[in-house]
């Protein structure tokens, strides 16, 4: 987990870790788990580079598609240092939580962050 500093006057920012290593190239997104109180959240981050290589085709195209998720950032550039200033602008602005889903949440369907690491073969 990253140590939080906390600037005068700002909310604090949740206990988060950041759960996949951030390669070069990026090759996989970059999940993130936050702890809001005892109750485990996460999100996750890409960059437009890579959802340019994943991701269903648009039929007839070589185009590619990625519906958005409320839990996927995509960022020009990715660092832990990104995505802390992320996490601190969702919290600071009262979207943190909505840009998550609970931890260990089980859906019929796979998730955006699921469908881009089976694509790039993370």
């Amino acid at each position: 987990m990253l140590s939080v500093r906390r600037e005068k006057g700002s909310k604090r920012v949740l206990p988060y870790t950041i759960d996949d290593a951030i390669g070069e190239p990026l090759n996989h997104s970059v999940e993130v788990t936050i702890d809001f109180g005892g109750r485990k959240r996460w999100l996750f981050f890409t960059t437009p580079q890579l959802l340019a290589s994943v991701g269903d085709q648009v039929e007839g195209t070589r185009v590619r598609m990625h519906l958005g998720e409320m839990h996927m950032v995509v960022v020009s550039e990715l660092s832990s240092v990104v995505i802390d200033a992320v996490l601190r602008q969702l919290h600071a602005s009262g979207e943190l939580e909505g840009r998550t889903v609970p931890l260990g949440s089980q859906s019929a369907e796979p998730t955006a962050a699921e469908l881009i690491r089976s694509s790039a073969g993370g």
